[in-house]
């Protein structure tokens, strides 16, 4: 009942309020005690704050946390599993922002500081951090996905690593409810630009290395892996991968050519990642 989670949201900001602006010194180290500063309390009561905003979908109140918190360095002391759970839901709230790289960066700490037998938890923060690992061009083992049943992502890193446009659509149509539940499906959509850019170089290959790419060759590829599209939407798609920085070269208009670069036309994951901020 919305009513009666909103009705502890209420209860708890006043808590928040009220430990937060405690003038007992803080000690970071110090045992609970009642004697001691209220502020040790803060981190515990955000994270469920955060779970209630994330549930009544209210994500812009989460900055009236996490301002106040890490302007006080509130969360860089506490129990670990509270720690865990902060940098877990700034994660989500950095992905659900599109900045990509600090959801990365805190859901990676969530998931190394999560005790190894909490499987649950880390089956969350994996469910997460896959996809924001897919966009930036960070593939998870099968091993990783078999060990916590995230069997739902398997034909998605596959196709998209195997740049299988087809296979990718079908994945993704598959378990489009689940993934729209978890508020995912969108980021994994932007993945398709990934499975663009090894589809691409697997076109290169096949071409044995050749230079120069036809838009009008792409466009029949496209059209056979069943992702019929004309040649304005063929440019569209290398002109943001271009620009992305997912590929290298430019494209003539017309001669209707992709013109690759003689230097490592499809960067590694670490030059796209360099752009990509």
């Amino acid at each position: 009942d919305d009513s009666k989670l909103q009705h502890a949201v209420t209860l708890l900001q006043e808590s928040f309020s009220k430990c937060l602006n405690d003038r007992t010194e803080f000690q970071p180290d110090a045992a609970f005690s009642e004697d001691g500063s209220k502020k040790a309390g803060v981190l515990y009561i955000v994270n469920q704050l955060f779970a209630m905003y994330f549930a009544l979908n209210t994500l812009r109140l989460c900055k009236n946390l996490v301002r106040p918190v890490e302007t006080r360095k509130l969360h860089q002391h506490g129990r670990a599993g509270d720690l865990v759970t902060y940098r877990y839901y700034v994660g989500r709230l950095y992905m659900f922002e599109d900045q990509y790289d600090m959801a990365e960066t805190h859901l990676e700490y969530a998931l190394k500081h999560c005790h190894k037998d909490a499987l649950t938890n880390k089956k969350a923060i994996l469910r997460n951090l896959v996809p924001v690992k897919l966009l930036r061009g960070r593939f998870p083992t099968l091993a990783l996905l078999q060990k916590y049943q995230l069997h739902e992502f398997i034909p998605l890193v596959e196709s998209i690593y195997n740049g299988n446009l087809r296979a990718f659509n079908d994945g993704l149509t598959k378990y489009q409810d689940l993934f729209i539940r978890r508020g995912i499906y969108l980021l994994l959509e932007k993945c398709k630009t990934v499975c663009y850019r090894n589809l691409l170089k697997r076109f290169h290959h096949v071409l044995e290395s050749k230079p120069h790419l036809s838009l009008l060759e792409l466009e029949k590829a496209f059209k056979w892996l069943g992702v019929p599209m004309d040649l304005d939407e063929v440019e569209c798609i290398l002109a943001n991968l271009i620009y992305r920085g997912y590929i290298r070269g430019y494209i003539s208009h017309t001669k209707h050519v992709l013109v690759l670069s003689k230097k490592d036309p499809f960067p590694t994951t670490a030059v796209i990642l360099s752009k990509a901020k």
